[in-house]
């Protein structure tokens, strides 16, 4: 089956080369967006609250009694909340579909609300949505001609005999508009939808079923309803005695839902032929003059220019590896529409409704089928890439500027990202001020502490003082301090002969009893290997007291750097020895 689809794309009858070669017309209306992302989820989140007002409470539907426009817009609050990161309408959309679907049971003939429905699973992952599209998609597939039935020429649901093939095809994949026995008509947009909500289950569950049931839909559609332009045309007919008659009359809605159908599909069966198609088909849908004017507005009453918006949204943002020329003759194309919709389809009375054509409407009240058709213009636009400039859309004649409603306040999606992102700017200016602060507190510090160790230094050489910034023993004996220890040592020694004071120098040499007194401190047992060794005179120390002089050097650091706290007090003598 999947030879046969892939084949299908190799035969394709391409026009021209020229309709390949896509360029945005330079006759195009305003075709860049210069309203900020901000701007545009205020102005989308305006509408749709607007229509999400409108629905009746007690069926989920609009006032006009169309059926299909309030599923339309339960997948544009799907998609509104997808595109926002949010589940605003999560909740109120599991009570819509339980309405919708008590209106027609199983959603019967109306794949819309498949769609949404899968569109919302897309946004929640829940399972209560998926239940939702399965529902709808069993309903469509008992309208769908399978192989076996195309091959056997007979449906359940049908009263007459099927043809087996028009023009060597079979039928495979077709589905009927209408649930009435007699309909031989199958239809364009019908197995579009069929494939599109087909090929979203597929994504969603893996589920090889839905994947071929996706494949039989597109080979059908481009096996009797494609045109030379490769633009899907209405209908087929399909009982054996019908001769296969075929109406091309072509629409809007049919190619729309055919190319987002077919963009999905691609992505499941990694198809890389397919953009040939494809851009065939965009080619012929944004140029015909049926529906639009040479300034590419789409100037159309029904609801088909919304499918093409929706579509073109869906192949920009899934297919970033298509050619740049693609993706900006969409933007482009998207952009003239949506300027238009701001500019000349909102309401002269409130400025949040809408409504058509969008080349200018008198419309003051609200419709729940033409605000849904701007509203899908609306959100395609919030993933468009920004283009710079200011937030207004310059053009001949008029100028965009947001409802007044919207200008002093975003809606809450927006104000958040901005708030979340002042907060990372501000977060990361706190945090570049914080660590370079602590870099030059850090080289300060180190500086301060190699001058206190440069002018600590001590110097082991014959030369030189024994230890600095420390004076000699003959300059500390000059101090009053010394000599007071002295004169207290000459006493005690008298009173004690053959006893050295610990702390306490026992003459005024160069050379004592190897005591190094120093506010008290003994350090006669770390330097001595034994009693009575006496410390070497600083000149040309032996290399045996390499260690002695290591440890004294340590040990005079560390008290240095305490006197440099303010420990030692100059003027406090040692207190008094007192025999035990």
């Amino acid at each position: 089956m999947r030879l046969a689809f892939i084949s299908t794309l190799l035969a394709l009858n391409l026009y021209s080369i020229a309709a390949l070669d896509l360029t945005p017309s330079s006759s195009w209306r305003s075709p860049n967006i210069t309203l900020s992302r901000d701007d545009r989820i205020s102005i989308a989140s305006s509408a749709l609250e607007k229509a999400v007002s409108m629905l009746n409470q007690s069926n989920g539907q609009f006032s006009d009694g169309i059926y299909g426009a309030a599923g339309r817009l339960y997948a544009q609050m799907a998609e509104f909340d997808r595109l926002t990161n949010q589940t605003n309408y999560k909740d109120d959309l599991k009570k819509y579909f339980t309405l919708a679907e008590s209106v027609k049971p199983d959603f019967l003939d109306e794949t819309n609300y498949g769609y949404a429905a899968a569109r919302a699973y897309n946004a929640y992952r829940d399972p209560e949505f998926l239940a939702f599209a399965v529902t709808s998609w069993g309903s469509a597939r008992r309208y769908t001609i399978s192989k076996e039935q195309a091959a056997t020429g007979s449906m359940d649901v049908k009263q007459f005999n099927l043809t087996t093939s028009c023009s060597g095809a079979t039928l495979a994949g077709g589905t009927y508009c209408r649930t009435d026995s007699s309909d031989t008509f199958l239809h364009g947009l019908a197995s579009g939808y069929f494939l599109l909500v087909s090929a979203l289950l597929a994504e969603a569950t893996s589920n090889q079923m839905y994947t071929d049931a996706a494949v039989e839909s597109a080979d059908f559609i481009q096996s009797h309803l494609l045109d030379s332009f490769n633009m899907v045309g209405n209908t087929i007919v399909s009982i054996s005695n019908g001769s296969c008659s075929v109406d091309l009359t072509k629409y809007l809605t049919h190619s729309g839902v055919f190319i987002e159908g077919f963009v999905i599909l691609a992505e499941i069966t990694q198809d890389t032929t397919i953009e040939t198609l494809l851009r065939s088909t965009i080619d012929g849908v944004t140029t015909s003059s049926l529906w639009q004017g040479s300034d590419g507005v789409i100037d159309s009453r029904d609801a088909g220019g919304h499918y093409i918006v929706r579509a073109l949204a869906s192949l920009y943002e899934r297919n970033t590896s298509s050619s740049s020329d693609l993706r900006e003759y969409i933007k482009e194309y998207i952009g003239v529409q949506y300027n238009s919709i701001i500019e000349q389809a909102r309401s002269s009375s409130e400025n949040d409704i809408y409504g058509s054509p969008w080349t200018g409407t008198t419309s003051t009240s609200f419709d729940g089928d033409t605000q849904t058709m701007a509203l899908t213009s609306l959100l395609s636009a919030i993933q468009l890439a920004e283009n710079p400039g200011s937030s207004t859309i310059p053009t001949s004649s008029t100028t965009v500027s947001l409802p007044p409603q919207l200008t002093s306040t975003l809606p809450a999606v927006a104000s958040s990202a901005k708030k979340n992102s002042a907060g990372i700017i501000a977060g990361s200016v706190v945090g570049g001020i914080v660590l370079l602060a602590a870099l030059i507190f850090g080289t300060l510090f180190l500086r301060k502490l190699h001058r206190q160790r440069n002018d600590g230094t001590l110097v082991v050489n014959g030369r030189s003082p024994l230890l600095t910034p420390f004076t000699t023993t003959q300059n500390m004996a000059s101090s009053g301090i010394l000599r007071e220890q002295h004169r207290r040592n000459q006493a005690k020694s008298a009173r004690f002969p053959g006893v050295a004071m610990g702390g306490e120098p026992s003459s005024l040499g160069a050379a004592d009893n190897g005591s190094t007194g120093i506010a008290g401190l003994n350090i006669r047992a770390e330097l001595m290997a034994s009693p009575g060794t006496q410390v070497a005179s600083p000149e040309n120390p032996p290399p045996d007291d390499r260690r002695e002089h290591t440890l004294m050097e340590e040990l005079l650091r560390s008290l240095n750097t305490r006197m440099s706290r303010n420990r030692w007090n100059a003027e406090e003598l040692p207190p008094d020895y007192h025999e035990g």
